[in-house]
């Protein structure tokens, strides 16, 4: 019998979105993955001391609470031993040496980087330490070489009957503005929408609803199945698919996004995908009233997460 090819995942918990992966690779007869997460366990102050030291410390340019997680990352590899593969999201979080401590630990050392170095530079500073890079981004593909790979669908479902016809979730953001307009002109079209802006405490806001607790994965799906039409408000810097498109897709859900590269998918439908101007928002009755258009298996099967790890992972 073949040994089990050893796969190690490091990479944020990023609510829940990353353990899939980690899901769908010990679905496959011999392999055996393991995630470690960047951001837990999260690092605790020992006392007040200590918090004064991680203060000082910063002002000299270091920072205990990294330092945390660079140990912390490898003591655990160190204990696990040599990996076939190790897959790493956001590896721009760690600092060099602990990504060349990683590269000795692996025979492959791949990163997957889904978030544009335009919004984090430190991701092009670091690409030559990896075997092979994937991105999300089109830009970044084309202008440092890398692979292209778009994110994942994780979860399915085709439910017809809706509570409301629209639904968003976000951070409080420099997209707040966008979406309160968005919101008022749903309004003022009488349709029935559910918008979501997290933000750590209680503030004013006309048309969206302000939440102070953030929702998990699970909570999120529950929302998007009670809608008609999902809206995604692309992040200027950058142009890959975020995962609410990949959410309406896995849902068979209309979408509206700020996001024009999306036109180049083959999944692109303009009954299903609607792309709106930030600057001049303009929803056609006839796209929130026709029904979604099923999209043949034979383009999305692709993009589901059991069939997305096989060419990276050489399943």
């Amino acid at each position: 019998m073949d040994p089990a090819k050893n796969i190690l995942i490091i990479a944020p918990y990023a609510f829940g979105y990353t353990k899939h992966i980690n899901d769908a690779l010990n679905t496959y007869k011999g392999v055996k993955s393991e995630i470690k997460y960047l951001d837990r366990p999260e690092f605790k102050y020992e006392n007040l001391a200590h918090k004064i030291q991680n203060f000082v410390l910063k002002c000299f340019g270091k920072n205990l609470k990294k330092s945390f997680v660079f140990d912390r990352i490898k003591n655990d590899v160190s204990q696990m031993g040599h990996q076939d593969i190790i897959f790493i999201i956001r590896p721009d979080i760690l600092d060099d040496a602990t990504l060349n401590f990683l590269k000795e630990k692996s025979h492959q050392f791949i990163a997957y980087y889904y978030d544009s170095t335009r919004r984090f530079a430190r991701k092009s500073q670091i690409i030559s330490l990896f075997d092979t890079v994937y991105s999300y981004d089109r830009l970044d593909v084309n202008d440092f070489d890398l692979q292209f790979l778009t994110n994942y669908i994780f979860e399915e479902s085709s439910i017809k009957n809706h509570d409301y016809l629209f639904f968003n979730i976000s951070t409080n953001d420099y997209r707040l503005p966008l979406l309160e307009s968005l919101a008022a002109y749903l309004k003022k079209h009488q349709w029935t929408y559910k918008m979501l802006v997290y933000n750590g405490s209680q503030m004013a806001s006309e048309n969206v609803e302000v939440i102070t607790t953030q929702k998990s994965i699970k909570e999120v799906s529950e929302l998007i199945k009670k809608a008609k039409i999902i809206v995604e408000i692309q992040r200027t810097e950058q142009v890959g698919l975020s995962f609410r498109i990949f959410e309406a897709l896995g849902h068979d859900k209309k979408l509206i996004t700020t996001n024009s590269d999306i036109v180049n998918y083959d999944f692109y439908n303009p009954q299903n995908i609607l792309v709106v101007d930030e600057h001049n928002i303009q929803i056609p009755d006839e796209f929130v009233n026709s029904p979604y258009v099923k999209i043949a298996d034979s383009i999305l099967s692709k993009y589901k997460i059991e069939k997305w790890v096989k060419p990276i992972f050489d399943l």
